[in-house]
């Protein structure tokens, strides 16, 4: 009885200390933050493009990372050699021709439908497209953040998240996937059919969809089902009637290779948040990391669908869905991260109606620094601590979830505006 009690009066003691930190971070400490963050971003993007020289930037790579490869894809596809985009011998070429000092090693990998919706790129020159590309994906980005959390101040908080930036400098997807996610998950019980819809874009990223069908079959969002199979079905149809199969057969015989040069390690793994690289990367045989990933992502699932059959929170139930599949797919990268935009901006909108249990402040503050925090010790000492970061939120979120469903007593995030800054401390 006396080490029981002990132990309350420690859990107890805990939980003070831990709500004590929280109280701290005041609304308008946390917008001070907020500002300095996007202040330094912004000076370190002005720095950036001020270093450019001849579309380099001063590490020697095209300005904006990975936006090279769209680029070139769509330049061989306007000129007809859509199937060229898979040999690294014309990639190359093209990506030379539009920026001279582009070094070998960037390949293609995208299913025929991405290829069809980035074809127009190359109708304008280089850097125009970039900026193009960056503005729409910012404002799909912005737009489904204020769906989430339509409150003032939301905006600001949303662009000073670092994840953001980290996704705008390498040019990459991650804001078009997050804003299809967003969109087609928030519209889930209003508009059914169009969130299928939306959702069946996720054929040009398919690895951020491979819960998706098991939660609306296990949820009976049949509805949703059809819309995304439509959606699916038609893309498919269309880039082959565009392209022919001969681009489908050459996308679907390389994802092998792109397996195994994740597993050889040909990837660099400092910026892959997956279990299977945290464990394969201490020596862990690759088959046994497998599995640990496996049996992760099985539980993270079947959490979300216990969830996803309840009648809670709508935005909720879209976090854990996302963050669910942050560590099921084993193909993500660093800019990815931006995704965890979304379980924040949903945990800080809920805390607007609901006391939530204490901790889930702080834990939401690990996630707006994650995108940073953990890729520079992967890089110096293999030791990647990214996914069990991305497992903490996880196990905040569907804390948070039970707890509104429950109606249990939690310690509040006080009013209305501390919940805004959380989106981007």
């Amino acid at each position: 009885m006396g080490i029981k009690g002990d132990l309350r009066r420690w859990r107890m003691g805990f939980r003070d200390r831990v709500a004590s930190i929280e109280a701290w971070f005041t609304p308008r400490r946390m917008l001070a933050a907020a500002l300095v963050v996007l202040a330094g971003d912004l000076l370190a993007s002005a720095l950036w493009l001020a270093t450019q020289h001849d579309l380099m930037d001063r590490f020697h790579q095209p300005m904006g990372g990975d936006f090279i490869i769209f680029y070139a894809a769509s330049s061989l596809t306007l000129k007809g050699k859509a199937l060229a985009a898979f040999s690294a011998q014309a990639m190359l070429a093209a990506e030379r021709a539009a920026v001279a000092g582009t070094a070998p090693g960037l390949l293609w990998c995208y299913p025929p439908p991405f290829q069809m919706l980035v074809a127009p790129l190359a109708l304008v020159p280089f850097a125009l497209a970039l900026a193009l590309w960056s503005a729409l994906g910012i404002g799909g980005y912005l737009a489904t953040i204020r769906r989430i959390s339509p409150h003032r101040g939301t905006l600001l908080f949303a662009l000073a998240f670092p994840g953001l930036f980290v996704t705008v400098w390498q040019g990459q997807t991650s804001l078009f996937v997050f804003t299809v996610l967003g969109l087609g998950l928030t519209m889930l019980d209003r508009r059914p059919w169009l969130a299928g819809a939306v959702l069946g874009l996720l054929v040009c990223k398919p690895q951020f969809a491979i819960l998706l069908p098991v939660l609306m079959i296990g949820s009976g969002r049949w509805r949703t089902i059809g819309g995304g199979a439509a959606s699916v079905l038609a893309l498919s149809a269309l880039s082959a009637g565009v392209f022919g199969l001969p681009l489908w057969r050459a996308f679907l015989t390389g994802l092998p290779e792109v397996s195994a040069s994740l597993a050889r390690g040909e990837l660099p793994w400092a910026k892959v948040p997956s279990m299977f690289v945290a464990l394969a990367w201490l020596g862990v045989p690759h088959t046994v990391a497998l599995a640990v990933h496996g049996a992760i992502a099985l539980a993270a699932l079947l959490a979300t669908l216990w969830a996803w059959r309840r009648p809670g929170p709508l935005a909720l139930k879209a976090a854990l869905a996302v963050l669910a599949t942050l560590i099921a797919t084993p193909y993500s990268f660093n800019y990815d991260l931006v995704l965890l935009a979304l379980p924040i901006a949903a945990v800080a909108e809920t805390a607007r109606r609901h006391p939530l249990p204490v901790g889930t402040k702080l834990i939401m503050g690990l996630a707006v620094l994650t995108p940073n925090l953990f890729l520079s010790l992967a890089q110096h000492t293999h030791v990647q601590l990214t996914p069990l970061a991305i497992l903490v939120v996880f196990w905040a979120v569907w804390r948070a979830y039970a707890s509104v469903l429950g109606g249990a007593k939690a310690v509040s995030w006080r009013e209305q505006p501390v919940a805004m800054p959380v989106v981007s401390a």
